[in-house]
């Protein structure tokens, strides 16, 4: 697991994976619904738990299919009251492969697709984790009158793909051959889809978010882990100088854009260190899912 801290500093791509190994699964709780669906030549899975509506939608964080498990404890807590959904996107677990072009927004647009293929009706209380905040936000943008309500669990920043090649300035600063390998090695997970589990474009997504609408009156809350904020530093040894300030310069303002997302915003934070917040304090997950869920009733 990976605290917001280590994965900003370390701009790994990879490292917002949320597979969660362990013994546990999804189908540890019988679904109410378990199918693949053809969308745009790829079969895409989705299972859910529960009847009722409003109906819950949960994103995976990077390179985690909804699949994976870990979340039994919520889903034994909401799905006796509302439905609660989890799919793979494309590449991903019981998912096939995608085809052509594929970014953020063409995940949003398949998820709108694959939710009306398999009946399940909006409104929808858009529920994310760590990356999965990049496919809630895509989909408010395109189909926001579908959307209810927000739950991001310690999300990736918006802007952090971005962010992670745009502190590097080459023409003004002067790096070492270990700083030149970091820049070349990040430029090229920002460019070149092929190098990424999920074979997402981070260049056009990052392009599509960037203009992408925030949600409004939408309530919306932010659950970060206990040190899920990054405190930034002096820069290390092994960090140019300048590249590090450039780089919490812009972690201070995706922060900040994090905390005015809505006007009806709540933002509160989790006992545990750990990013998984799902799995290690589902509790927290469980109430204030709860208490979006008595708003839009």
């Amino acid at each position: 697991m990976f605290k917001h801290a280590h994965l900003f500093a370390s701009l790994l791509l990879i490292g917002f994976s949320t597979a969660h190994a362990n013994e546990h699964s999804n189908a540890a709780v019988s679904p109410s619904l378990a199918q693949h669906v053809d969308i745009d030549g790829s079969s895409l899975y989705i299972e859910c738990f529960g009847k009722k509506a409003p109906n819950i939608i949960v994103h995976s964080g990077f390179g985690g299919a909804g699949s994976d498990g870990g979340w039994e404890s919520v889903i034994k807590s909401i799905s006796k009251t509302n439905r609660i959904c989890f799919y793979d996107r494309a590449n991903l677990g019981k998912s096939s492969r995608s085809k052509g072009h594929y970014d953020i927004q063409v995940i949003a647009k398949q998820l709108d697709a694959l939710l009306n293929k398999a009946e399940i009706k909006p409104p929808y209380v858009m529920v994310s984790h760590s990356y999965g905040s990049y496919s809630v936000r895509a989909y408010n943008h395109l189909f926001k009158d579908k959307v209810s309500a927000v739950l991001l669990v310690d999300p990736t920043q918006y802007g952090m793909f971005y962010n992670g090649v745009a502190k590097w300035d080459p023409e003004e600063d002067t790096y070492n051959k270990d700083e030149i390998a970091r820049m070349k090695a990040e430029q090229a997970g920002f460019n070149d889809p092929n190098s990424n589990p999920e074979r997402i474009n981070h260049k056009t997504s990052a392009e599509f978010i960037r203009n992408s609408d925030d949600f409004g009156l939408t309530p919306l809350t932010l659950i970060w882990n206990k040190n899920g904020i990054w405190q930034g530093g002096d820069a290390p040894d092994t960090w140019h100088p300048k590249t590090w300030d450039r780089m919490k310069t812009m972690y201070a303002k995706a922060i900040d854009d994090m905390h005015r997302l809505s006007t009806k915003q709540t933002t509160r934070f989790a006992n545990t260190e750990q990013h998984n917040i799902f799995f290690y304090e589902p509790s927290i997950v469980v109430k204030e899912l709860k208490a979006l869920l008595k708003q839009v009733k």
